[in-house]
């Protein structure tokens, strides 16, 4: 035989050699099922437990993850057993994942939603009694009472109510410090759980020198107190450096304020005022700036005259006062029309608090109280324009996308990036449409448990919903930015 013969035999045989053993390489990698039952449970804002079913025969299982539904799979280690803690996760983003074992090819692929935002874990009520302290012209010392369960506490802040939210840190006490502030701003701030969402919006205000030295801290816990149709008392803390306080108030939340006058002790009693009206006031010490805006609302009624005059009952208060659909951030309120009334006014509050929010003003027998607190009490009421004020209605705010029901719900669209058609649909298909492409769809039913959970990349996404009982239900996208979208939907095949 010839070198280059043997040479060219040598090649053959060893390309054999290879071939054999990639397919028994192949041959022993699917000797057993892919892992099943996927599952995962989002334990704080960046840490996520995943799990499934195990595999007879397997000695090891490989986790792999990756952000949305296209890049580069990141490898998480090899566990023994069928379970494993994905950490270091980018908040509020979506994440697939897939999982073989040793004996086996990867699994279909699963999702999840990593907490640590504004539509994060809800396995905790969102932190309560804040309370906001400045401390200097350019840092203000904010706290909250606890969670159950929390590991930490995040604060986001930003000046005004409009802009981007601001990081001010997490901690694993009740409070923060903010530094570096603007003097003179009125700042907003939240805070949110490592397991809840993001608390209700609170306000304070910098010291700016604005008729005060600036050299002390501006008055805290104000309050109204035996508020009637025409006076208010108005109280606040002590300041200990102050010689004397100030006091503003207005009609409504906006305008310019007026100076009731000034006071050396930490009450004033507000006279003249009109029934049934909004105020806001705000007071300072004479070492301080004038504090975050308080506020509150005469009692009684003035028939729809905003300028005053004698209380109008010549009509009867509206009767059979419903919550006929409660969520975790809104209500849906109705009430029976009145005979000759032109409208509706409704009002609602914290349950047990001095001062109401006036909702608005409607034509029609039914309204939606909005950007509630999860896991709240409230309670509202509603007059016409020819009667005084009906009962108290109380509720509660319910702490996940569950629905609380009495009577038929109306199909009202909460958002406007997502439409979901038909609705009521009586076939088996429904079509999501979306402004933004990417996303996860979750449908929830009246229990608050996911029946169905997907990942969409289309504009205009189908889903069947033959499985489904007849009912309400929620559509909630969550789409690749952290937004959260929610919708409406009646199931009647």
């Amino acid at each position: 035989m010839t070198k280059a013969r043997f040479t060219q035999t040598w090649v053959k045989c060893t390309f054999l050699i290879f071939l054999c053993l990639s397919l028994s390489s192949a041959a022993l990698q699917a000797q057993c099922s892919s892992p099943s039952n996927l599952s995962s449970i989002v334990s704080a804002g960046n840490t996520v437990s995943v799990s499934w079913a195990s595999i007879p025969g397997a000695l090891s299982y490989t986790v792999q993850y990756r952000i949305g539904n296209s890049g580069v799979w990141i490898n998480n280690g090899t566990a023994s057993t069928p379970k494993q803690t994905i950490t270091n996760l980018q908040a509020e983003t979506i994440y697939t994942w897939r999982v073989k074992a040793n004996c086996s090819v990867y699994s279909s692929v699963a999702t999840f939603t990593s907490g640590g935002g504004v539509g994060g874990n809800v396995a905790c009520s969102a932190p309560s009694n804040q309370n906001a302290n400045v401390i200097s012209p350019t840092s203000a010392s904010l706290s909250w009472s606890s969670s159950e369960g929390a590991l930490y506490y995040s604060v986001q802040y930003r000046i005004g109510s409009v802009g981007a939210w601001i990081n001010g840190g997490s901690v694993n006490a009740l409070s923060l410090t903010l530094n570096g502030l603007s003097t003179g701003v009125e700042y907003q701030w939240r805070v949110k759980a490592s397991c809840s969402v993001y608390s209700s919006v609170a306000s304070f205000s910098t010291f700016s020198n604005n008729g005060g030295s600036g050299t002390c801290s501006q008055p805290s816990n104000t309050d109204a107190i035996n508020v009637s149709t025409t006076e208010a008392t108005l109280s606040w803390s002590a300041i200990q450096e102050a010689s004397e306080y100030t006091i503003q108030y207005r009609q409504g939340l906006s305008g310019a304020y007026i100076t009731a006058g000034t006071v050396a002790g930490t009450s004033f009693t507000l006279t003249g005022l009109v029934a049934g009206t909004e105020y806001s006031w705000q007071v300072k010490a004479s070492c301080s700036d004038f504090s975050s805006q308080a506020v509150f609302t005469t009692t009684g009624v003035t028939g729809g005259n905003t300028g005053g005059g004698p209380i109008s009952t010549s009509c009867s208060s509206p009767s059979n006062t419903n919550v006929i659909a409660i969520f975790a951030t809104s209500a849906d309120i109705q009430w029976e029309p009145q005979g000759g009334a032109l409208d509706y006014t409704v009002q609602y509050r914290l349950k047990n608090t001095f001062t109401y929010t006036t909702l608005g003003t409607f034509t029609g027998s039914t309204a939606t109280l909005s950007g509630l607190r999860a896991n709240t009490e409230y309670e509202w009421r509603v007059k016409a324009n020819c009667s005084a004020y009906g009962s108290d209605v109380s509720f509660t705010t319910l702490t996940s996308f569950a629905i609380a029901r009495n009577g038929v719900q109306s199909n009202t669209a909460w958002v406007k990036k997502m439409s979901v058609s038909p609705n009521p649909v009586y076939d088996n298909e429904i079509t999501v449409a979306t402004e933004i492409e990417g996303g996860q769809i979750q449908i929830i039913n009246y229990a608050g448990q996911v029946v169905v959970n997907k990942i969409m990349n289309n504009l205009q996404n189908k889903i069947n919903v033959t499985q489904l009982n007849n009912g309400m239900y929620i559509v909630r996208m969550q789409f690749q930015d952290g937004t959260v979208e929610s919708n409406k939907l009646i199931i009647s095949h």
